[in-house]
């Protein structure tokens, strides 16, 4: 083709190559607003209330006001059974001055003891809810727990997976939760924090939640600052909780290569291991040691970590970050990667050793976790349910998981996890949810370039 002629079919093209692209934005646009659900304000005065410590004689009510104006607020809690008259005298009153965020304190209570609170807020809607002590340190009662992440919340997300999910878990009764982090899409939006705060708050409320620090937590918000005013319980980035004979430990997996972070981990392990009222041992962790999604697994970073698992033989660990269910073992430590709590889900890829050896399951699902904990005279029968919202489970395990009879292998510590490979699973994940956007960011390239060839041609 001559350099006339291919001027000229420009000229006539381009034009029409433009309307596209406007059209396929103007698209992108109107096919955010669903008609039929459109979007709304949160009418939502509060962050929260949620339940922020739970002891066996205490808890504390946390909750933020979300228009930013200091009010006072009081607690009154009685007995669930107990229904007083409106003029009549609590069973525990507490109050706080003026304030914007506020953790009130309640103690005095009995252990294993339902309580209903009503929560007065000076010029908003009054709040009540329901609350059940812990049991005291080494109750041999057993214990159900709840486990589920990566829900991603956003105003551009579909929230009905994460909605039915706590729906189900609520349903289920389980004596506490525990997220495996990305609660969010972007940790520095605060729409994203009020969706999330719509499907979250009935169970917050109710149960202790014990989250992860998930990396979405530190998009536009690098030192996770409102992830830990929201969740105090979180504070710390890494921490641990007693309740009944389990101990949980949660780690920071933003920062496995934090000596401190080991050192606080080895130091509860070896306590643990002397304290006759700790039988049971459960660590979380967002991003997974071990993993077949998305992501891959980070044994090269946290392989101090794994060694100080197998050598305290700890229970389980409980992981999310890549968008499915899998059930994985290494020497003796189950693996349980639970990230279908809302977010786009992954589909298995090729991550090679050591986490491709250690897989025994793998199913792309929104699901969540019960983990049943029974004490016996000479040991814990811990049983391990994943779960479909409203469905059937899909899997069923009784702790310890068969050997993967995988051989020993030598774990880098300096190794800051296996490196990225650009393999079939990247591939299919950006053309299934980034499909548009490429086609657009290919559109307007074409624009741009377009526009620079004409303002080259008509400057010469």
């Amino acid at each position: 083709m001559s350099l006339a002629a291919w001027q000229q079919l420009r000229r006539r093209w381009a034009p029409l190559f433009l309307l596209v692209v406007v059209g396929i934005c103007l698209a992108t646009v109107a096919s955010a607003h669903d008609l039929n659900h459109p979007e709304r304000a949160s009418s939502d005065e509060l962050w929260g209330p949620l339940i922020s410590q739970l002891g066996p004689h205490s808890f504390s009510l946390h909750f933020g006001i979300s228009d930013g104006k200091a009010r006072p607020a009081t607690l009154h809690v009685d007995e669930a059974g107990q229904r007083r008259p409106l003029d009549g005298l609590a069973l525990r009153t507490v109050q706080s001055e003026a304030a914007v965020w506020h953790t009130l304190v309640v103690d005095g209570l009995s252990s294993g003891r339902r309580y209903r609170y009503q929560l007065s807020v000076d010029g908003l809607t009054a709040q009540a809810g329901e609350v059940t002590t812990a049991p005291p340190d080494g109750d041999p009662r057993p214990l159900l727990l709840a486990v589920f992440g990566d829900e991603q919340a956003s105003p551009n997300n579909d929230s009905v997976s994460s909605r039915s999910i706590v729906q189900s878990v609520l349903a289920e009764a389980p004596d506490l939760v525990i997220g495996t982090g990305d609660l969010v899409g972007e940790g520095g939006s605060q729409a994203d924090w009020r969706e999330l705060s719509k499907t979250h708050t009935p169970l917050w409320s109710q149960l202790l939640y014990v989250p992860a620090l998930g990396n979405h937590e530190l998009l536009g918000d690098p030192s996770g600052r409102f992830f830990r005013q929201l969740l105090p319980q979180a504070a710390a980035r890494f921490y641990t909780l007693r309740f009944g004979f389990l101990q949980l430990i949660v780690l920071d997996g933003n920062r496995p290569g934090l000596a401190e972070q080991t050192q606080f981990l080895a130091n509860e392990l070896r306590k643990s291991d002397g304290d006759p009222l700790v039988r049971a041992r459960l660590v979380v962790i967002h991003q997974p040691p071990l993993s077949s999604g998305l992501h891959c697994g980070t044994a090269g970073s946290m392989a101090a970590w794994m060694q100080l698992f197998e050598r305290h033989h700890v229970d389980a660990v409980l992981t999310g970050h890549d968008h499915a269910y899998e059930r994985l073992e290494r020497n003796g430590v189950p693996y349980f990667v639970s990230g279908g709590g809302g977010a786009k889900l992954y589909d298995l890829a090729p991550c090679g050793e050591p986490d491709e050896p250690a897989l025994q399951k793998y199913q792309s699902v929104h699901h969540y976790l019960m983990v049943e904990l029974r004490p016996q005279p000479d040991r814990v029968v811990i049983s391990v349910r994943a779960q479909v919202p409203q469905g059937l489970p899909f899997d069923r395990v009784t702790l310890p998981l068969a050997s993967s009879r995988i051989g020993t292998l030598t774990l880098d510590s300096d190794k800051q996890g296996p490196p990225r490979r650009w393999h079939r699973g990247y591939l299919r994940h950006i053309l299934r949810h980034h499909g548009l956007q490429l086609v657009l960011a290919i559109g307007m390239g074409g624009v741009a370039v377009l526009a620079w060839r004409y303002g080259r041609r008509r400057s010469s």
